[in-house]
């Protein structure tokens, strides 16, 4: 907090106003743990550009990011957004007034700002929103949704993670609306359902776009959804339409949760084949012990056939064979008596064990 504080007191001693406002100051007055800071000024990024030294970049939209430690702090030049284009802000201008760049934000929860001084400043009556558990849109939810519709799922994100409930005419619109839902960015609606998914506190929100027959719309549908705090454990419950992208890994790391928690248990090979993450994200879908996957895994003679102790030239020379799928075999005959425990993963075991074999 004292190097956010820091930052505030920097840009005021060279006669600029500064604020951290959102999420920042929206967990802070919840007692949520947050690192999601965001700062407004009226200084311009070139008014920045002369105040830190450690600037990473800006945008055209007169935002820059600060290097504070281990973490990078947006700071945001007051503005206005005059147009939108496919969810984006078009023609911004800046502005040395607060209240008009509060006006241009999404929910009201996110509106409060807080001072050098650690003042809130609540020009739209957000904290009256957060004690009632309401998420409100600051203004008419068809101008909002209309300029940005993956507000809509930051809608349902805030809604569930928070626990909130939608105000009525944010409701309205969506069930009038249901459209709207495929007019979003792909990467900006697997963003959010990320961030989401990452919350552990998912069952509202699938609850709620189920009964209000937003799944189709959406591209996602659930059957017996279990919480989990691993966004692929997330994934890997889901049916997906094409409009949600996976990476390639992504892909692979859904498949592999989806076949262990097909199975319906976890055993030593399981463990040793997926490796300790997926083993984790299944046993948590799954209902088991995580203690006891992370012990197995710990205890495993050998993580991967990278660890068998003998360099494969030595096997070549040994059964005096040439590099090919022999040498494949023999990999593979070694990895499962070390996993079964009939032999220890030493050199001189393991040269026995192929002079035997040969």
């Amino acid at each position: 907090m004292d190097g956010y504080i820091n930052i505030l007191n920097k840009i005021e001693n060279k006669g600029y106003v500064a604020y951290i406002v959102g999420g920042f100051v929206r967990d802070k007055l919840l007692n949520i743990e947050s690192k999601d800071v965001d700062i407004i000024t009226n200084a311009t990024p070139k008014d920045l550009s002369h105040i830190f030294e450690n600037l990473v970049t800006y945008d055209e939209y007169g935002a820059v990011k600060l290097q504070l430690n281990n973490n990078l702090v947006d700071i945001t030049t007051f503005r206005l957004e005059l147009s939108y284009k496919n969810g984006k802000p078009d023609e911004v201008i800046y502005t040395n007034s607060l209240e008009e760049d509060i006006k241009r934000r999404d929910f009201t929860i996110n509106t409060i700002c807080m001072n050098s001084e650690g003042e809130i400043i609540d020009i739209l009556d957000g904290k009256k929103d957060l004690d009632n558990k309401l998420i409100r849109t600051v203004r008419e939810s068809n101008i909002e949704f209309k300029e940005d519709p993956s507000r809509l799922i930051r809608a349902l994100r805030f809604m569930s993670v928070l626990d909130f409930k939608l105000d009525q005419d944010i409701i309205d619109y969506m069930v009038k609306n249901k459209e709207e839902f495929r007019r979003i960015n792909f990467n900006k609606k697997k963003e959010e359902l990320d961030k989401l998914f990452s919350s552990k506190k998912v069952s509202k929100f699938m609850n709620f776009i189920k009964d209000y027959g937003l799944e189709e719309y959406i591209g996602i549908k659930s059957n017996n959804y279990k919480e989990t705090s691993y966004v692929i454990g997330a994934w890997s419950q889901l049916e997906v339409d094409d409009t949600i992208k996976f990476t390639k890994l992504e892909k692979e790391q859904i498949n592999k949760v989806k076949n262990l928690v097909n199975k319906g248990s976890i055993n030593k090979r399981d463990i040793y084949k997926n490796g300790i993450y997926i083993s984790l994200i299944a046993s948590d879908i799954l209902g088991i012990d995580q203690k006891e996957i992370n012990e197995i895994y710990k205890n495993l003679p050998i993580k991967s056939t990278i660890d068998i102790d003998i360099e494969s030239n030595e096997i070549l020379e040994i059964l005096n064979i040439k590099p090919g799928k022999r040498l494949g075999i023999t990999y593979k005959i070694l990895e499962n008596l070390i996993l079964e425990g009939k032999l220890e993963n030493n050199k001189e075991s393991i040269k026995n064990k192929l002079n035997e074999l040969r």
